[in-house]
């Protein structure tokens, strides 16, 4: 059952995933599609979300717990495959490297849904987000002073 709701997610999650590379090309509407997918992803699937933060698999075969770790390793992958091709493409650059970034927002974003779990689903992922996404905008995608 854990298994089929694990695929689920990657499936739903990274087809999106793959229409907001096709369809967006600034690196900062990427980043914020990409993080904003996953918490509308959670807010709509607790108990999907519940999975995704090993909660439910509580006592489940360690198979389980890895793919789980593989969700969240692909999707911090795709991060810092948008900033660097960024990097190559614009010559964009940010005050932390491409490591910190994706780092920082994956924690920010499963911090969010740790919240969510913690709340029993009252505090939505999705409550201030724009507001929290633009405070750390500025220091992950800088603007670019003009010439």
């Amino acid at each position: 059952m854990f298994e089929g709701l694990i695929e689920f997610a990657e499936e739903t999650v990274f087809a999106r995933i793959n229409q907001i590379m096709e369809n967006e090309k600034s690196t900062s509407l990427r980043c914020f599609n990409v993080l904003y997918l996953l918490l509308a992803f959670a807010d709509r699937n607790p108990g999907i979300t519940r999975v995704l933060l090993g909660d439910a698999l509580v006592g489940e075969q360690a198979r389980l717990h890895t793919r789980v770790e593989q969700f969240f390793a692909r999707l911090e992958t795709q991060l810092k495959q948008i900033l660097r091709e960024s990097r190559m493409r614009e010559g964009e650059q940010s005050a932390l490297d491409v490591e910190q970034a994706a780092s920082l927002m994956l924690a920010l974003v499963e911090g969010r849904m740790q919240r969510f779990l913690r709340t029993r689903f009252r505090v939505s992922p999705l409550a201030e987000w724009d507001g929290h996404w633009g405070l750390i905008e500025p220091c992950l995608f800088p603007p670019v002073p003009a010439d």
